[in-house]
């Protein structure tokens, strides 16, 4: 029988098995669409700065919009548990994906910096909606090892699809108009897929029957004490695990460490490729798509596997530690090679490749490990929110350390930040052995 509404098969008929297999199934094929809209994702600050000629204010805007919607990932969680996970899935690929049809209107970098705003508003829609699905539909033992599998699929989509938007852009910077639409269709594909998934039985995340009605919002007059509270109740929630989880409060202190070191890189590694190196936009996707997709991608399986293994915390200690040469390269880099500057940038993304296969799977599966049986997507939600809190830092100091000091100092503050992560994870693994 089939869900009134949904045409998918009744979970009751299913056995774990099955559903497992289903689920596995439909996640890679999804992974592929995910690698298309990864592909175009990761080049928006680039994009920004080379064919719309951004400032650097202005990269760093939409860099700090990016991680600062990722707060909204608390609300997101929440609503993943009372329900309407596949409608949130369907509305939020609609207008955070879909909506990038638009882009053949752009023409400046304020009008591209307002479609990014629906873009990253249903941003971290998505985190707390798969961890949700996978923790209710995978086996625990493998949950490391579907996302692993996933990974490769999704990143070595993402290296190809690299490939061809070098090209195209070195052509005609402006053809970015044309290629994000396409990327927006193809990227709706994933949510649209994880939507229709099939749930175990007992999963009380249920849609209302009307899957395609867009909820309706109470009419009269606001009742702010009643809208305060609302607003504030996901952080008091997220406060309260914290306070009872203590690994995973710690765990989180460790990802606050690595993302400030991270995001301080994010406006300045674009500005460094254009300003510094003149990359051509081949050279750019192929650094910081192709060569950074291939190593998580190739990896990604080894690093499922080895977190199913070891405690996620084990695989973050090995992950920052590696990642921490992935700014020293780019320092040191350009003082050794200066007539090779491609060789810099493929260097570093070599390094920041390995080390980002280990964190892609700990940061995006990583929290279920903490997280009680059924609250897999209410702790993602959380995990996923503190990327909004050091996304309102992050970018800023390295701007501004930027604009102080130079590039180089930006990268050995970096580096020394990944560092601490990786040392405090170490700590933390100590704790966790033999959980």
């Amino acid at each position: 029988m089939a869900v009134k509404g949904t045409s998918r098969p009744d979970s009751m008929a299913l056995t774990p098995e099955a559903l497992e297999r289903i689920t596995t199934r439909s996640f890679l094929l999804g992974m592929i669409c995910q690698g298309f809209w990864w592909a175009g994702f990761i080049l928006v600050p680039f994009v920004m700065a080379k064919s719309l000629g951004g400032s650097g204010w202005q990269v760093t805007s939409s860099v700090t919009m990016e991680l600062a919607g990722m707060l909204l990932a608390l609300y997101w969680g929440q609503l993943m548990v009372k329900g309407g996970r596949r409608r949130g899935l369907f509305w939020g690929g609609l207008g955070g994906r879909a909506i990038l049809v638009l882009t053949v209107f752009v023409h400046t970098p304020n009008q591209f910096l307002i479609l990014l705003v629906l873009v990253y508003f249903f941003a971290s829609l998505f985190y707390p909606a798969q961890n949700g699905i996978l923790q209710a539909n995978i086996h625990p033992s493998r949950h490391g090892r579907v996302f692993g599998w996933g990974a490769l699929v999704q990143h070595l989509t993402t290296a190809a699809v690299s490939v061809a938007m070098g090209r195209i852009l070195d052509y005609d910077a402006d053809l970015f108009r044309y290629v994000y639409p396409v990327l927006g269709i193809v990227g709706f594909m994933y949510p649209l897929i994880m939507a229709r998934l099939p749930r175990p039985v007992g999963d009380q995340t249920h849609d209302p029957e009307n899957f395609f009605t867009v909820p309706r919002i109470p009419l009269g007059p606001v009742k702010w004490g009643r809208l305060a509270g609302a607003v504030i109740t996901p952080f008091r929630e997220a406060r309260a695990v914290f306070s009872a989880d203590r690994s995973f409060a710690w765990f989180e202190v460790n990802f606050m460490f690595y993302g400030l070191a991270f995001m301080m890189l994010m406006p300045v590694v674009p500005l460094f490729f254009i300003e510094e190196l003149n990359l051509s936009y081949q050279e750019i996707s192929s650094s910081r798509v192709l060569i950074a997709s291939l190593g998580v991608a190739l990896l990604g399986p080894l690093m499922g596997r080895l977190m199913d293994s070891i405690h996620p915390v084990r695989v973050c200690t090995l992950s920052f530690g590696i990642i921490a040469l992935y700014p020293a390269a780019l320092a040191l880099g350009a003082i050794f090679t200066p007539g090779n500057p491609a060789i810099v940038a493929y260097s570093a993304f070599v390094l920041y490749s390995v080390g980002m296969a280990g964190v892609n799977v700990t940061w995006n599966i990583g929290s279920i490990a903490f997280a009680p049986q059924g609250q897999g997507g209410f702790y993602q939600g959380i995990h996923v929110a503190m990327v909004g809190v050091r996304g309102l830092l992050g970018p800023a100091i390295g701007f501004i350390v930027l604009k102080l000091f130079g590039y180089r100092e930006v990268f050995v503050l970096a580096s020394v930040t990944f560092l601490v992560a990786a040392g405090s994870s170490w700590v933390l693994g100590r704790r966790c052995n033999g959980r």
